[in-house]
Order: C-alpha cells, then structure tokens, then sequence
C-alpha cells in the first residue's frame, strides 16, 4: 500500500476520533439517564436543542469518515493473504457499529426537534432509546471488528501483534460492557492511529509482512 495512503489511513482514524469526542462536548453536560423523569428530559433538551442537533450532525459525519478508515484499514490488513477473512469479518462488525452510530444520530436529532411538540412521556421513551436503545448493538458491532482485526495482527504483525492484543483485549472489553459506549474502538483506533503515523514517518517497514513478489517468484 502506497506511503501516502497510509498516512492518510491515520490522518482519518485521529479526524474519526476528534469527532467522536466533539460530538459529546457540543451537547454540554451529560444528559438525563433513563430512570429520569419526563419533565428532566424535556427541560435538558429544551435548554440544550442546538447542541443536540449539532451533536447529531457530527456523529453523522464521525460515521461517514470511519467507515473511510475502517475501509483501508481493511486493506491494510488484508495485504497479507492469510487475514483475509478476518478482515471481512473485522469490516462487517463496522458496518454494525456505523448502524448504531446512525441510530444514536437520528434519535438525538429526534430528541432536539420533538422537544416541545410532543408529549412528555414520548420525550421520556426517546431519552431512553437514546441511552439504551442501540447500546448491544454497538458493542456487539465494536468487539466482532477489535477481536477479528485484533487476532489478524497477531498472526500476521501488519502493523504490530501487541497492537493485535490490544484489540482483542479491548473487543472483549467492548462485548462484556456495552455501555461505556465507543471508548473501547476509539481507544484503539487512536493507538492504531499513531502506529501507523509513526511507522511511515520514520520509513519503519510493517514487520513480518510477506513480499508478494517474493512470493510470486
């Protein structure tokens, strides 16, 4: 894979991260739990509409980007013949984890623009489809890519097998405890990030990757 394409792979996986922490600045302080009342709901999202819905649009946006860098970080990985499927498992538990980041977007725009127009008791269902609705979802999706990809490094080294650990440690992680939400995948994709910045900075060729023309010959 070219030098610049894989600083670009990088550069995309630190912008996906960014987003992902931006998105929860914007909405100002943590939103009601789901043992919260319909009047406590409806006052935060009353009080903080526009940092919802410009919440809403950056996490459509972290998904649009994130699905670029899961995309070539599968090709990275793939260049060795033997990760193959585990790459193609790793990229169907993104396009999972890019389902439940639409989701949460649509329902905490739902949330901004209903606010006031609704009944408070739909406020209430919709603050809790925002916390719990989609959360397996995510967690399933986050731990099949980290446990795939994860154990296709260490097999192969692409980018580094302790890298490889990490992953599978973080996708196990991301399975057992749903609810800490993206922290586990973003966690990663940031020390994933920084490797490969690093590595083609420095010229450090991926260790333990087959030439392919050396193979062909």
């Amino acid at each position: 894979m070219d030098v610049r394409l894989k600083r670009w792979i990088g550069l995309t996986g630190l912008l996906f991260v960014i987003l992902v922490v931006v998105s929860g600045a914007v909405m100002g302080p943590m939103p009601p739990n789901s043992n919260a009342s319909a009047a406590q709901v409806v006052a935060f999202y009353s009080k903080h509409k526009s940092g919802v819905e410009l919440s809403a649009y950056i996490v459509e946006l972290s998904v649009f980007v994130a699905v670029i860098f899961f995309w070539y970080l599968r090709d990275l990985v793939a260049t060795v013949e033997a990760n193959r499927r585990l790459a193609t498992i790793g990229f169907v538990g993104v396009v999972i984890f890019a389902v439940q980041g639409g989701l949460t977007a649509s329902v905490k725009w739902a949330l901004a623009d209903a606010v006031n127009h609704v009944a408070p008791t739909t406020m209430q269902t919709l603050g809790v489809l925002q916390n719990d609705g989609s959360t397996f979802l995510g967690g399933v999706g986050q731990a099949v890519f980290l446990i795939a990809t994860g154990i296709a490094l260490i097999r192969s080294g692409v980018l580094a097998r302790w890298l490889g650990w990490v992953g599978v440690v973080f996708g196990v992680v991301a399975l057992a405890l749903p609810f800490i939400g993206p922290i586990p995948a973003g966690l990663w994709v940031l020390i994933a990030s920084i490797v490969i910045l690093v590595r083609e900075r420095g010229g450090v060729p991926s260790p333990d990757v087959p030439d392919r023309l050396a193979q062909a010959s």
